[in-house]
């Protein structure tokens, strides 16, 4: 929000740099987030957190101040000079949904001349944001800004039935508004009306053919009070807002309601020289009644760390304006004023005795520390220790979004579920936030895309994260752990050209995450999931449990994504991984006595699995077998179509004996024969 100081200065005798002006405003909590001189004049721009919609006005914020720096508010007068005719007996007012609108008055204002606004109504509108369009749309703008207090001009003449009735739509319609879209009127929102139809979409936007133009003589001015809900619903379901719904959504004085009205009154007669009937027309379907709090001054200065004595927290609180009804003991009973909305409870109160007394003027106190009994839950340290494992191993950590498009939904991998197991936002505040997301690949490739777009090709990274999904009326919640590779495998350098990440630089990452935690018998076996390219995908099974899946990502998700290089993905199961998890680790000896190695070569088809032979030799049983692994792939045209050859390195060892030659030849010879013999069928 931008706020002139000049504008400010009419409220109070402000003589205080503008530095300090912004230091005393952050503060009270209305953060001074940049300034700037324009023409003479300084310009703050205002940061509002959502319940200070009292401070949404010029009036709101030299209220604070006045509190803050016990300066006096000076009142503006408003003067009305009115002819014979009456308002009432040109318009009548009917609030049909009391529950959406609290009250509703207006103005009628003849023979009013329209035309460019004068210069210091222009430059007023001008250094809050807003720019000029005419005299009476300046001067609601102006109004609005100064008092908070949203207004809407119509063109008199142009009512049918002279008849205003607020009442929400009950059939479908449609409605051009000020900014010529033709939009449907959606069931329940709250409308203003005449006797012919919608003109205005109460409290966010006007009707196009009643609003005022270069050629209108007299105007209607309403002031109403609709309540923050029904406004709200109307904005999220036009997809609109505006300067008026925002501060009726976060709730407007109602006893600002006529006052502002009569000022905007004022200076319609004054700018756009109209004669004003006599009197308004005025509905109220509920009064304005304050609301009575307590509050226990030792409570206060319990919870702030002051010592605060009664006498000094009834000023800090009158300063706002806030009314001390009686006190009795330790504790006062109090009346907020009608803008303060936002002051529901004690704490409410006590937040504002802190903000009036300075929160930088506590004093500092060593804190007292009370642990909790309660140990961490085991599934929580899992997820640090794994975050911290895959950082261990170089990768950078990314924290992505919950919710997703249902573009992106449907990139999720696969977990035997269809559509009907994703989970819904109710009211999504978007569509690219309205699902729950079921995997945390969808964000992660958005991280990719993100980085890519912005020259940054090579990203090694992961995230932990729960997915969402549920089967029937029950909903599961699943902590998963996602890593992502793409680009290079390793940084630049002059000498050796890195090449390209590849799908078992990801098995790698995998492999060495299992072997942190004490998991040594993984097995990788080919899948056939519709999210992975096929053929380079494949599933992490520890035993009976399937705990993962990794691979590369489908190029047809890639170009939905706008990605243009390949990109490699794992997600594994921690609650899986938890029960799998070694906890107790036990050192062995080292070898007293030398091994000795053997490396051996079989011809195979391209497609057996290593890891079917690695685990038949593993199950032979071998006596002095300490270790075996793969050695080398190699495969050429010389070799044959659809062959490799793999090299593997045996390692044995007697653990109470230096191991003779011959009983390593055997005991070798016998183990490849029978691995040979076994897999002959895939032997080329």
């Amino acid at each position: 929000m931008k706020l002139s100081l000049s504008w400010v200065k009419e409220f109070l005798d402000l003589d205080l740099p503008p530095e300090e002006i912004a230091d005393a405003l952050t503060l009270a909590g209305l953060e001074a987030e940049g300034m700037e001189e324009v023409d003479g004049d300084v310009i703050f721009e205002i940061g509002l957190t959502p319940n200070l919609g009292h401070c949404m006005s010029i009036a709101g914020i030299a209220r604070e101040l006045s509190a803050i720096l016990q300066i006096p508010l000076k009142r503006k007068e408003v003067f009305v000079n009115e002819s014979k005719e009456k308002t009432s007996d040109q318009i009548t007012v009917q609030i049909e949904d009391e529950s959406q609108c609290l009250r509703y008055s207006c103005r009628l204002v003849k023979k009013v001349q329209v035309g460019p606004s004068p210069q210091w109504l222009k430059l007023k509108l001008e250094n809050s944001g807003l720019r000029s369009v005419n005299n009476l749309v300046d001067i609601g703008n102006l109004v609005m800004l100064e008092t908070g207090q949203p207004l809407h001009m119509f063109d008199y003449d142009k009512l049918h039935g002279k008849t205003i009735v607020v009442k929400a739509a009950t059939k479908a319609e449609k409605m051009v508004t000020l900014d010529d879209e033709k939009r449907d009127i959606p069931k329940g929102v709250l409308l203003i009306s005449d006797e012919k139809g919608p003109i205005a979409f109460a409290g966010v936007m006007g009707e196009l053919h009643s609003s005022v133009t270069e050629e209108t003589k007299n105007v209607l001015i309403e002031a109403a009070q609709f309540s923050p809900e029904a406004v709200r619903k109307t904005s999220k379901l036009l997809n609109l807002r505006t300067d008026s719904s925002l501060r009726f959504e976060r709730g407007i004085d109602p006893l600002s309601v006529e006052p502002a009205l009569e000022l905007a009154t004022q200076y319609l007669s004054s700018v756009g020289n109209g004669e004003i009937c006599k009197g308004a027309v005025r509905q109220i379907a509920r009064e304005f009644t304050p609301s009575i709090l307590n509050l226990n001054t030792e409570r206060a200065n319990r919870l702030l760390g002051t010592e605060l004595s009664i006498g000094e927290i009834i000023s800090l609180l009158e300063r706002l304006e806030i009314k001390v009804l009686s006190e009795s003991g330790t504790t006062l009973k109090v009346e907020p004023p009608s803008y303060r909305n936002d002051l529901h409870a004690e704490i409410d109160l006590i937040e504002e005795v802190g903000r009036m007394f300075g929160f930088n003027n506590i004093p500092r106190k060593i804190p007292r520390h009370a642990s909790s009994t309660i140990t961490h839950a085991p599934l929580f340290l899992f997820e640090e220790e794994i975050r911290t494992k895959l950082v261990a191993q170089g990768l950078q950590e990314c924290l992505t979004c919950d919710l997703i498009s249902p573009k992106l939904a449907e990139i999720s991998l696969e977990k035997a579920l269809d559509t009907s197991s994703q989970i819904h936002v109710l009211h999504p505040a978007s569509a690219d936030q309205s699902i729950l997301r079921t995997s945390l690949m969808p964000g992660l490739l958005e991280v990719a895309k993100f980085n890519q777009d912005r020259q940054t090709q090579t990203i090694a990274t992961f995230e932990v994260g729960h997915i969402h999904f549920k089967d029937g009326e029950k909903f599961y919640g699943e902590p998963s752990a996602g890593i992502l590779l793409t680009g290079s495998e390793a940084p630049y350098h002059f000498k050796d050209k890195p090449e390209k990440a590849d799908f078992f630089d990801l098995k790698g990452h995998v492999e060495n995450l299992l072997s942190a935690i004490g998991v040594e018998e993984a097995l990788f076996e080919p899948s056939h999931l519709q999210s992975f390219h096929p053929g380079r995908q494949a599933s992490v099974k520890i035993g009976k449990v399937t705990a993962g899946v990794l691979g590369e990502v489908h190029p047809k998700h890639l170009r939905t994504m706008g990605i243009s290089q390949k990109v490699y993905y794992a997600e594994l199961n921690l609650h899986d991984l938890l029960d799998l998890k070694r906890n107790q680790y036990q050192a062995k000896k080292i070898a007293p006595f030398p091994g000795s190695q053997r490396d051996w070569t079989i011809t195979l088809k391209e497609k057996t699995p290593i890891a079917e032979i690695l685990s038949e030799i593993k199950s032979g049983s071998s006596p002095i077998l300490e270790h075996v692994f793969l050695l080398d792939l190699y495969q050429s045209e010389k070799l044959g179509k659809d062959k490799k050859n793999a090299s593997f390195r045996f390692v044995y060892r007697d653990p109470s004996r230096t191991i003779e030659y011959e009983a390593v030849e055997k005991e070798h010879t016998k183990l490849t024969q029978s691995i040979a013999e076994k897999f002959a069928d895939s032997v080329g």
